[in-house]
């Protein structure tokens, strides 16, 4: 079975950690294969790791309480039962955030949320065109969570982190409109 990974697919690290495979890379010097992938966890850290070891098994030595058979298992995210747990963190708190008490209450402070808590989230990010991402963020609209669009602030870098939820809604949504006036203009 070719357990080649492919963009877009999603993976569960065997520490219960999600990631979507953004590419299979060639290393220009020694010709290696390499999985580029991303976290869909604290800052959405993007990663490199040699083919071989991506798709290796679990060193049941080293980690004899890893359920996994192997180090990354692919993850079908249609077919993702709810009580599945398959979690993504949400972002960090900074401990000033934490000290100044601009936190609205002890759930934030929670480590991690079910992924089926952030498929609007994953939509999002699995949409290919700046129409598509428009399309997904005008269906949701009312559906996104707060940190959901926090997430999509800090990856796209806009909006302000202390603003309302409405307010980022809407710095996405002037965004990617200018960004598809201009994709769409660049065409012609």
């Amino acid at each position: 079975m070719d357990r080649t990974p492919r963009p877009g697919d999603f993976y569960r690290h065997f520490k219960n950690k999600m990631y979507q495979v953004i590419a299979v890379a060639v290393h220009s010097e020694t010709g290696e294969e390499m999985v580029v992938y991303q976290a869909l966890y604290g800052t959405f850290g993007i990663y490199v790791r040699p083919l071989p070891m991506f798709i290796s098994e679990v060193d049941k030595e080293k980690y004899p309480e890893a359920k996994q058979k192997y180090r990354f298992e692919k993850v079908d995210m249609v077919s993702l039962k709810p009580e599945e747990n398959v979690c993504i963190q949400k972002m960090e708190i900074k401990a000033e955030d934490r000290a100044e008490g601009s936190l609205q209450s002890q759930a934030d402070l929670s480590p991690d949320r079910c992924l089926h808590e952030n498929k609007n989230l994953l939509a999002f990010l699995d949409a290919g065109t700046y129409h598509e991402k428009l399309e997904v963020l005008e269906e949701r609209k009312d559906h996104f969570s707060p940190e959901e669009l926090l997430a999509i602030c800090e990856i796209m870098e806009i909006g302000r982190p202390d603003s309302e939820p409405e307010e980022k809604y809407y710095a996405v949504k002037r965004y990617l409109e200018l960004q598809h006036k201009y994709e769409g203009a660049r065409l012609r």
